[in-house]
């Protein structure tokens, strides 16, 4: 089962702005899957000793379109990583293991997508505040409850805070997490183009965060055609290499 220890790295990282920081169980909440039913809250250390770093292709990394916007409800995505190898691995990840993303900036031009998490547990991470010179009150609530002129929009500021999650994976196990995307400021409704956010976190043997590390990298790309989110695609995990300095 995968460990849920969290530790805090520091205080509230401001996003004013576009940072780049979606009869049965919903698909739409976090969850480690197949074949565990939830998580535990601690982890049991091993031994480092000869342990390897962990390959690239030790995992893999899924994104799916869960639905297009409807009047009731915004574009919806989810992003899993598996364990595709033959032991555990534990990873450090942001505030939504296991792809912690704020918003979805265009391959071309300056338009985003922001990106709010559908699970309390990441939820609590991403706070809408006002901006300077508004009062608290003005800042918009979030999840947003309607769309603004027939769009789906988030035109306020927010913040994420920087903490990391430690997590467990065994053989063939999964952790997912989803997103509800808005448009993000005054612009044209879901603009066309492709969007993308690329996540990094750091892998380790073994079921604690001991012995060789090994840098992650993984991403998505979500397009949007005629002003609405069309297709979500992930990209393969690749190494970082480690450099001195």
């Amino acid at each position: 089962m995968p460990s849920r220890r969290a530790i805090l790295a520091a205080a509230g990282a401001s996003g004013l702005g576009a940072l780049a920081g979606c009869g049965g169980r919903d698909a739409s909440e976090e969850t480690a899957t197949n074949p565990t039913t939830a998580a535990n809250e601690t982890s049991t250390p091993t031994a480092s000793l000869d342990l390897e770093p962990f390959p690239p292709d030790a995992a893999s990394f899924e994104v799916d379109l869960v639905h297009a916007a409807t009047a009731d409800h915004p574009p919806r995505f989810t992003a899993t990583l598996t364990n595709e190898g033959s032991g555990p691995f534990t990873a450090m990840f942001g505030f939504a293991p296991p792809f912690s993303v704020a918003t979805l900036d265009a391959v071309d031009g300056d338009a985003s997508l922001f990106c709010y998490p559908v699970a309390p547990e990441a939820r609590q991470h991403v706070r809408a505040v006002a901006q300077f010179g508004e009062n608290t009150t003005d800042s918009p609530d979030l999840p947003l409850k309607s769309r603004t002129d027939g769009c789906w929009r988030f035109t306020g500021s927010y913040t994420t805070d920087a903490i990391a999650y430690q997590r467990t994976l065994d053989a063939g196990e999964s952790l997912r997490v989803a997103y509800d995307v808005y448009t993000y400021g005054d612009g044209p409704c879901f603009p066309d183009g492709d969007y993308r956010a690329t996540n990094a976190v750091t892998a380790f043997p073994g079921t604690s965060a001991d012995g060789p590390e090994t840098k992650w990298t993984y991403g998505l790309t979500l397009a949007c055609r005629d002003g609405s989110v069309t297709n979500v695609a992930g990209s393969d995990v690749r190494e970082v290499a480690l450099t001195d300095g």
